[in-house]
């Protein structure tokens, strides 16, 4: 059974961002690598292979570094969430069976491991938070990585259990020398249930990592636990299935439908499908600033970022249906 809102919705972003494709490969007024990592998945996950391998080939000639790292200048962000944008980059070109991409990007994903813990760096200080460990999971897991992928499970396993309390939110920031944290109380450390338009898609890429690696391995223990995030979020503000930080949330919950046939996993994609395609500018792009407005916003870079997002998930979101698993 496919969702057709999804499809329609992925296909009308994807053309946007396939209008400002360039012949070399590069998008017309993006310039840092922040337009960039997530566009290869998004026309691939959505049927534009060719345009996808040349966007992953010009992404990796201006970005991609021979260690393996990537040239994040200019972008804001980068610091707080190096593997990030890796995990996004190496997937895509895993999908393409571009090795020669995906190897050193995943090389440089395992240096930033952390062996004890399960998690992954998120930035100098060691800080772990569940978006990072998970798509770096997701990336090691899909190169074949299966003990690694195996501690991020773990990882995300303990992060579940010393929750203090998940009526009140998602605690999602590990730090070293203290463990899981609160921090100020911000965003930036738990989803606070209380309050509007959150980092709700916390509950959605862990999920997104467990129902794969319980897929992949063969154990059932890993599709409860991704059930498990996926459903906390219940607890949330009304708006938690409606907002550009609910995509992941579609996302985890088609790959965990697919897994175990539960009604309520599925009324997650499609709330969450509905909630985007709501979104949705009439030139089919998304906008990152004030998301309910019809105009869209002028900052180009940012529009390209969540666009290409939404075009991957909802592609990722389309075929809605239970698959034959040994789980």
């Amino acid at each position: 059974m496919t969702n057709p809102n999804s499809r329609a919705g992925a296909e009308r972003g994807a053309q946007w961002l396939l209008a400002l494709l360039e012949p070399d490969g590069s998008l017309r007024g993006a310039t840092a690598l922040d337009a960039y990592y997530k566009g290869p998945c998004a026309l691939w996950f959505s049927g534009h292979r060719a345009e996808a391998v040349r966007l992953l080939d010009f992404a990796a000639k201006r970005f991609l570094e021979p260690a393996g790292d990537l040239n994040g200048t200019g972008v804001p962000w980068y610091d707080r969430f190096r593997a990030y944008p890796h995990s996004w980059l190496a997937w895509a070109a895993l999908e393409m069976d571009r090795r020669d991409i995906a190897e050193p990007l995943v090389r440089f994903l395992l240096t930033r491991w952390n062996a004890e813990s399960g998690g992954f760096l998120a930035d100098a200080e060691g800080t772990e938070e569940i978006m990072t460990t998970s798509m770096a999971g997701l990336a090691c897991l899909r190169a074949g990585h299966t003990e690694t992928a195996r501690g991020v499970a773990g990882w995300l396993d303990r992060m579940m259990r010393e929750q203090p309390d998940l009526h009140r939110g998602l605690v999602h920031v590990r730090k070293p020398g203290i463990g899981l944290t609160e921090g100020d109380g911000s965003v930036w450390f738990i989803v606070d249930a209380a309050k509007p338009r959150q980092w709700y898609f916390q509950y959605g890429i862990s999920a997104a990592f467990l129902a794969d690696f319980s897929k992949r391995s063969g154990e059932a223990r890993w599709l409860e636990l991704a059930r498990t995030y996926l459903h906390a979020s219940a607890y949330c503000y009304e708006d938690r299935y409606r907002t550009p930080q609910s995509g992941k949330i579609g996302w985890g919950a088609a790959w965990t439908y697919a897994l175990s046939g539960r009604e309520e996993d599925r009324a997650l994609v499609d709330a969450v499908v509905d909630g985007l395609c709501a979104l949705q500018c009439g030139d089919g792009s998304w906008n990152p600033e004030g998301v309910y407005e019809a105009q869209p916003s002028k900052d180009p870079v940012a529009r390209i970022d969540v666009t290409s997002e939404f075009v991957a998930l909802l592609s990722l979101m389309a075929p809605v249906e239970k698959e034959t698993a040994n789980v």
